[in-house]
This record gives C-alpha cells, sequence and structure tokens, in this order.
C-alpha cells in the first residue's frame, strides 16, 4: 500500500530526522484533495477524472491478464496430454514392431519427463 522511509542521525548534539511517504493507491485521500482544492481548485476534477480512467485500464489489465493466465495454464495441460499420448503410443507402436527396448525407453523418457516437471513445477 505505502512505503515509509525514516531517517535519523546525530553528531555532537545536533540531531536531524527525516521522513519520507510514499502511496502507491490510484486514488488521493480526502485530506491531500482538500489541500488541493485549496490550491488548485480547477485541478481537483482533472484528478478524479484520470482515477477514473486509470481504475478502467487496471480492470482491463486485470481482465487480459486472467485471460491470458488461463490461456497459459489450457495450452499446458493440453501440451502435456499430448505428449503423454504421444509417448504411450510410440511405446506401443515399437513394441509391436519387435523393439522391446526402445519402447520402455520412449515410455520411460516420456512419462517420466512429465513427471519431473509436475513434481518440479512449485521449486522456482
Amino acid at each position: 500500500m505505502g512505503k515509509n522511509t525514516q531517517i535519523k542521525a546525530r553528531n555532537a548534539g545536533s540531531e536531524i530526522h527525516l521522513s519520507h511517504s510514499q502511496v502507491d493507491t490510484p486514488l488521493l485521500d480526502v485530506k491531500s484533495l482538500e489541500h488541493l482544492q485549496q490550491f488548485r481548485p480547477d485541478i481537483v476534477d482533472f484528478v478524479v477524472e484520470q482515477t477514473k480512467k486509470e481504475a478502467e485500464h487496471r480492470r482491463k489489465q486485470d481482465s487480459r491478464m486472467i485471460n491470458y493466465t488461463f490461456i497459459e495454464r489450457i495450452g499446458a495441460l493440453l501440451l502435456g496430454t499430448l505428449i503423454g499420448a504421444g509417448s504411450i503410443t510410440g511405446a506401443i507402436y515399437a513394441a509391436m514392431q519387435g523393439f522391446e527396448t526402445l519402447a520402455t525407453a520412449i515410455a520411460t523418457v516420456g512419462l517420466g519427463s512429465l513427471a519431473v516437471a509436475f513434481l518440479r513445477r512449485d521449486k522456482k
């Protein structure tokens, strides 16, 4: 929400204290708007209008990111299904052609890589 920074220094009986606050909310607080109204009354409407535009833009970005995340996850599921089905199909075909060792290797590598990817996906 907000970031506060404070610095204090002392030297031979003298002391200095510096405080800085940074707020990252899209809307100014009421006290700041009242102060701005007293200082520049013409700009308060502009600030409110820009805040509305920024809120709309943030909602669009959130919606877009949710859609992209959904597409990414569905794509990963489909790709994993394709790799698993391909490795099983390849292993069955190789076994039917008489290459049992190759069939074992194809099934082990294909399904093993999916298992490793599944188990290590959260350890980034």
